[in-house]
């Protein structure tokens, strides 16, 4: 294993490094995966990834369940691991900036950034991708701190993740506005509206709760009891409260990461400065997040096009697909599930 300080890395130049301890993903729980229940075909499917399977009440594509169960097998999870825990599209690569960006403000110039190079999913990975392409040891490899990224939903953590002292910040956004920043992503990824399904299909499914890794209601309410009972385990922030409030916001996720601003850095703008590296219109305008040809993998062989993560970042975009009556047949249905639980968008 390479060496590194205790500061932590971008992922990509840990995965470079270690890269012989990459194995051939297993296909020890490929018959299992075969005997779970199959998603139900809306018309064509919609989505690039392979057939989604219900694995414990919960929709997760074939792939990314193969990386699943080996990491409930082999992952340790060690006290001062930070995982950034989200519902796809509900702000993750913003929040992988700003996690990264908060815990190494101190060893580089700002404007010498890794993030300036880098994309936010080359400096934190997601962890159930990591397990399916066959990079457990990788993972293993990272020295501590280690950061990283899990859409999985609260039940299916691994025990190893639950009952240690890591931490956890989990992000959540306007359940209509993941729809559509869905809907655009898949569009991106597949070359057109016309290459998937017609954009009411796409919101039937979300309304069934038919996604990946959903329903989305049961995703948000686990992470939120969770960080009721569990405060200094799980910080609980809301999409739209860091557009609002970006600076409470970034000292408030510093603290709780384990690095809060000084007064000193504070009075000298680093917060401020900070918020702006990881803004979307930083990010968005930085060459290797614009160039077409840079990718990320993805568990079944597709390379997502950094550019792919970018679009508005806005609250309220939903109105740019979603009818008012879908609108509020959406939010009926997600306000009925969140009754008596204190959470209210």
């Amino acid at each position: 294993m390479a060496s590194y300080s205790s500061v932590p890395v971008p992922y990509k130049i840990i995965e470079e490094a270690n890269n012989h301890l990459i194995e051939e993903p297993t296909k020890e729980h490929d018959a299992f995966i075969a005997s779970l229940p199959l998603e139900p075909i809306i018309e064509r499917p919609f989505t690039f990834d392979q057939p989604r399977r219900l694995y414990k009440g919960v929709w997760i594509s074939e792939a990314i369940l193969r990386g699943i169960l080996v990491l409930h097998q082999r992952l340790k999870s060690r006290p001062t691991d930070i995982y950034l825990a989200s519902f796809p599209k509900s702000g993750t690569t913003w929040l992988k900036a700003m996690i990264f960006a908060t815990s190494t403000r101190t060893n580089y110039l700002l404007d010498q950034h890794p993030l300036h190079t880098h994309n936010p999913h080359q400096c934190v990975t997601f962890m159930e991708l990591e397990f399916a392409i066959g990079r457990g040891k990788v993972i293993e490899a990272i020295p501590s701190p280690r950061m990283m990224n899990t859409h999985l939903p609260y039940s299916l953590l691994p025990d190893s993740i639950r009952e240690s002292n890591c931490r956890i910040v989990y992000v959540w956004r306007d359940p209509k506005d993941i729809l559509v920043s869905t809907w655009h992503f898949v569009q991106k990824i597949m070359g057109g509206a016309d290459k998937i399904s017609t954009f009411d299909q796409f919101y039937e499914k979300f309304y069934q709760g038919l996604n990946s890794f959903g329903p989305v209601w049961d995703h948000v309410l686990g992470y939120w009891k969770e960080s009721k009972r569990r405060p200094e385990k799980i910080l609980f922030l809301k999409y739209e409260h860091i557009l609002q409030e970006p600076i409470k916001c970034a000292k408030e996720l510093a603290q709780f990461i384990g690095c809060p601003y000084s007064e000193a850095e504070e009075n000298q703008g680093v917060v401020e400065q900070i918020v702006e590296l990881c803004s979307i219109k930083t990010l968005k305008d930085l060459d290797v997040n614009k160039d077409v040809n840079l990718a990320t993998p993805t568990a079944n062989n597709v390379h997502i096009s950094h550019a792919y993560y970018f679009r508005k970042g806005e609250a309220g975009d939903w109105k740019s697909c979603m009818t008012q009556e879908m609108a509020e047949r959406l939010d009926t249905m997600i306000n009925e599930k969140f009754k008596g639980s204190g959470l209210h968008f």
